[in-house]
């Protein structure tokens, strides 16, 4: 304890609370109305900021959101796109057969010739995502958007913005 707090401490000791005078209502009431005022001023204020930053993170989102509107309009307007998936479809179904009966080496050459260990892989995980395909047609779009190169993170927020399941997506995709 310092010593002016000591000297305070001993007034206060000394006085006959008594003979002090009441505070006066009005001039309290004024505090507390000065107290809640300035409080009700600084959370409106707070509360101005806090919805004004929420707008502008709301326009961003309707920007991004705008944008993978026309990205899938550009990807949906790409022919080779369109075409490299049909054709793929249509093999799947030979190459699967060639390998489950390697009675026709014939087939097996004229439609998957020799491929090394990367290419073998590609081409199966590609045969496990299209084999699902039929069965789920409203995640091609999604597929494609994965394919040309939108990160997985971003389709899948697409995916359960539109009310489909990102797990399906992961399924085929085959991860």
């Amino acid at each position: 304890m310092t010593l002016q707090e000591s000297m305070i401490s001993q007034e206060l000791a000394n006085v006959d609370l008594s003979k002090v005078a009441a505070l006066q209502q009005k001039r309290t009431l004024a505090f507390v109305n000065h107290f809640v005022l300035t409080n009700v001023q600084f959370l409106n204020n707070f509360m101005k900021r806090c919805e004004q930053k929420l707008m502008d993170f709301d326009k961003k989102l309707e920007k991004v959101n705008a944008a993978m509107v026309l990205l899938e309009a550009r990807l949906s307007s790409i022919p080779e796109l369109n075409t490299v998936t049909q054709t793929t479809v249509q093999k799947t179904p030979d190459v699967t057969e060639a390998k489950s009966s390697e009675e026709t080496p014939l087939e097996s050459h004229t439609v998957a010739p020799v491929q090394d260990s990367k290419n073998a892989e590609t081409s199966s995980e590609t045969m496990e995502t299209i084999e699902v395909k039929p069965s789920h047609p409203e995640y091609d779009r999604f597929v494609k958007m994965v394919q040309v190169g939108v990160p997985l993170q971003a389709v899948k927020l697409k995916l359960s913005l539109e009310g489909l399941d990102p797990n399906i997506l992961d399924e085929i995709l085959g991860k």
